[in-house]
């Protein structure tokens, strides 16, 4: 079950165990259910701009709203939202119709040998679509709040060998690179060779890095023992 008012109103949105989502717009006290035929896998608020709320539903329809709920439309999106546990939706936190949008590519049957995840964004609160980056476990936004970046600059956790099929990828085999995009991605770079995730907090840019430590053996030579996480900050 998934609840969450529309910050500063009355109305709140909830999705129940059979994937239903009803709407109450005064507390509660009476609800409606939302367009009937559907399923929906989750739902979001828009972090930044309290009026907007998303529906999404395994098809890549996903049904939007600008005013808190009064009125609904809908949209499809590039791909299905993805299966790998990535938020399907990252907001801007200053273009209020900026959304990146992560969903699944070649992932319809089961044996998906080229199953991986895809990165898009829109400028226009999703009517039309640009394509970020394939193999990809998080892409957001790099600015926020307080992390006055580039605004157009997009953030990827992208494997480094673009093949294969995502869902068997293990940690060691397939580096996880973080590379920074400015101008909607067009111009990447480099940042981590090899990284756990990242996190932004108020200025700064947290990095959970992977590193990989030696210690010598009693005949001399050298083993993998273990892989240390340690947590990086820099400035975006």
């Amino acid at each position: 079950m998934q609840q969450s008012y529309f910050k500063e109103s009355t109305t709140i949105l909830v999705r129940l165990l059979d994937s239903s989502i009803w709407q109450s717009s005064n507390e509660g006290y009476t609800w409606d259910r939302l367009f009937p035929e559907e399923t929906f896998l989750v739902f979001y608020h828009h972090i930044f701009t309290p009026d907007r709320a998303y529906l999404i539903t395994p098809s890549g329809k996903f049904f939007y709203t600008t005013d808190t709920g009064r009125t609904w439309y809908y949209l499809t999106a590039p791909k299905p939202p993805n299966t790998f546990g990535a938020q399907v939706l990252q907001f801007h936190p200053d273009n209020s119709d900026w959304i990146i949008w992560t969903g699944d590519e070649a992932c319809s049957s089961d044996a998906g040998a080229q199953c991986h995840a895809e990165a898009h964004f829109s400028r226009d609160n999703g009517r039309k679509w640009s394509f970020v980056e394939k193999y990809v476990r998080n892409c957001a936004w790099a600015r926020d709040k307080g992390l006055l970046v580039d605004p157009s600059q997009i953030l990827c956790e992208s494997y480094r060998d673009k093949t294969g099929s995502q869902r068997f990828f293990q940690m060691g085999t397939n580096p996880m690179q973080l590379v920074s995009g400015r101008d909607f991605y067009k111009k990447q770079k480099k940042m981590f060779d090899d990284v756990v995730g990242f996190a932004k907090f108020s200025e700064y840019l947290i990095v959970a890095e992977v590193r990989i430590f030696f210690e010598s053996s009693a005949c001399g030579g050298t083993e993998e023992r273990m892989h240390a996480v340690s947590a990086r900050s820099a400035l975006a």
